[in-house]
């Protein structure tokens, strides 16, 4: 575990079915799939762990999380150095520096959306990036017209800086995304 805040953990993304097995079904759900990976793009299982084992075993760039409300598995945050994606570096105009992280979240389980729980795990996530990893920035991107998370972001702390046109091919249509930092 990382983080904590009350009934709100944040613990690594373990190398077990059953934590596949909440990504496929998160990752199958279209409700979340509209703002990750896109509903023509669902997760299979083999996917999952082709996609996830290296990030879990410490080979990939991406640091795996789940969000858990007292200990049940409700999302998915991860992290990386901005350096170590030099196309993604590019794409959001970013000069190379390894003090420089970037977070992607989701809660998989829609019910729970609008009650703060993905604002309060990404507080917790930038706290443990600046105060602990030594991040002297955390960016993140979410698409343009997702209103409901770039509100969630500023509540975390999140600012936009500007606005990146045709950022990410999503659903077959390029997206322009804001690029929001804090730090």
């Amino acid at each position: 575990m990382i983080a904590a805040d009350g009934d709100l953990s944040v613990r690594l993304m373990r190398d077990e079915q059953a934590d596949y097995d909440h990504m496929i079904r998160w990752l199958n759900d279209t409700r979340v799939l509209e703002w990750w990976d896109g509903r023509d793009n669902p997760l299979s299982p083999e996917r999952a762990r082709e996609k996830y084992s290296p990030r879990i075993a410490g080979n990939a760039p991406a640091t795996s999380f789940f969000i858990e409300l007292a200990g049940r598995p409700i999302g998915y945050i991860q992290f990386y150095r901005v350096a170590d994606y030099p196309e993604w570096q590019e794409v959001i105009g970013l000069k190379p520096d390894p003090s420089v992280y970037s977070v992607d979240v989701f809660l998989g389980e829609p019910d729970l959306w609008g009650k703060g729980i993905g604002t309060q795990a990404l507080r917790m996530v930038v706290r443990h990036l600046l105060e602990e990893v030594g991040a002297k920035e955390v960016v993140i991107t979410p698409f343009a017209h997702n209103a409901r998370a770039i509100r969630s972001y500023e509540k975390a702390g999140f600012r936009k800086e500007r606005l990146i046109p045709k950022a990410e091919l999503h659903e077959g249509k390029y997206q322009d995304e804001w690029l929001m930092t804090v730090g």
